[in-house]
Formats: C-alpha cells, structure tokens, sequence
C-alpha cells in the first residue's frame, strides 16, 4: 500500500504527512507532542505509524529506545509497502 499523496503537506521543517509523520511535527502541529488517545486522530496506517513513533520517542529515555523506535517505524514501512 502506498502513501495518500492527499496527506503530503510542506512545513517550516520540510514533508509531513498526515497528523504526526515529519520531522518535529506531531499532532498536527509543529513542536506538537503525541497524546493517549491520539488527537487528532491519524490519516491512516501510515500516519498510525509516525503516531507510535512519536509516543515512543517521548517516552524513550534510552539511546536504545531512541534507537528501537526508529526500527520499529521503518519496519511498520516496510510492511506496508511490500
């Protein structure tokens, strides 16, 4: 499954996507922080993704969690597309 190129927009940081896909954006916003529950919700299974990257990152408190939630959104990416 591809991307939704609908959901592609351009911000101060560059590409995002959806509501929490692009580098410091997430929820919708710039220096926007990740909720539970996700508000707003994601786009799509993408966006779910960038979602639980984002939580992740901010709960990280580990390089290695840093690390283990980069891998976990590029294998969810993987999976979707192949």
């Amino acid at each position: 499954m591809l991307p939704n190129a609908s959901y592609f927009h351009l911000g101060d940081n560059g590409l995002y996507y959806g509501n929490y896909g692009g580098l410091d954006y997430s929820a919708g916003k710039e220096d926007g922080k990740a909720a539970v529950p996700a508000y707003p919700t994601p786009v799509d299974a993408y966006d779910k993704l960038f979602y639980q990257h984002d939580l992740a990152l901010q709960n990280a408190s580990t390089p290695g969690e840093r690390l283990d939630a980069h891998i976990q959104v590029v294998e969810g990416v993987w999976h979707l597309l192949f």
